[in-house]
């Protein structure tokens, strides 16, 4: 008895490694992602395992590549090449190294205020713990020169705008502000771990345009400074 068990164990084990290592991502995702994924991602496909695999079919970053460490429990991936492109270290704490970047022009927007707008969304953080399904702590940095690269389509022009990545009260925090000679605009967006988003933007303006302009994408006017608060759903 003793002799069947000193094999057996074995061999078991050695079945199990053999199942996981060749694992299929195809299956492990369909546990794991929403029943709407086929509405949202029409043409997504995927290939390999869940330890070294391949999705893609993305909306705008196309391709995704993942190569997960059993032992060290992360899994690093990189999606996208060129305007848009993703890579980060994903681990059971959070996420580290994600660098990311948006081309706008190439993000199919159903609200029309922001179909065909040009511009870039830069985005590095070099580590956020999660706990509890929220954000303890981040720390990072973005960037945006959309409101730069518009001058033919809205018939104004701001400033970049760039500033910190951080975590308050369980939400990730991307506080951005900028200045030119004529005006100050800040733009706060508040993703929640429940699912929802707040952003609020200022903009304190001298230019006469501004008017006319701002209040056509939801902009109301304050004071001095024009408003918009938005709120929705990330997922």
């Amino acid at each position: 008895m003793r002799a069947i068990f000193k094999w057996i164990f074995p061999a078991l084990l050695s079945g199990t490694a053999a199942l996981l290592a060749c694992f299929p991502l195809q299956w492990a995702a369909s546990w794991v992602l929403p029943d709407t994924i086929d509405t949202l991602a029409p043409d997504l496909d995927m290939h390999g395992t869940i330890w070294r695999g391949t999705v893609t079919g993305l909306p705008v970053f196309q391709t995704v590549n993942a190569n997960s460490s059993l032992f060290a429990r992360r899994l690093a991936f990189d999606a996208g090449t060129g305007r848009n492109f993703a890579a980060g270290v994903l681990s059971p704490a959070g996420i580290r190294d994600l660098d990311f970047r948006l081309d706008f022009s190439t993000v199919p927007f159903t609200d029309g205020r922001l179909r065909g707008l040009r511009g870039e969304l830069d985005a590095q953080i070099s580590e956020m713990i999660i706990e509890d399904q929220a954000c303890a702590s981040a720390t990072g940095t973005a960037r945006t020169d959309v409101l730069q690269r518009n001058a033919g389509t809205v018939q104004w022009t701001g400033p970049e705008l760039s500033g910190p990545i951080q975590c308050e009260d369980g939400a990730l925090i991307v506080n951005m502000a900028g200045q030119d000679a004529q005006q100050q605009i800040s733009a706060v967006v508040k993703i929640m771990p429940n699912g929802l988003y707040r952003a609020e933007v200022d903009v304190r303006t001298a230019r006469p345009e501004a008017d006319a302009v701002l209040p056509l994408f939801g902009f109301t006017r304050s004071g001095q400074s024009f408003v918009l608060t938005e709120q929705g759903k990330w997922r």
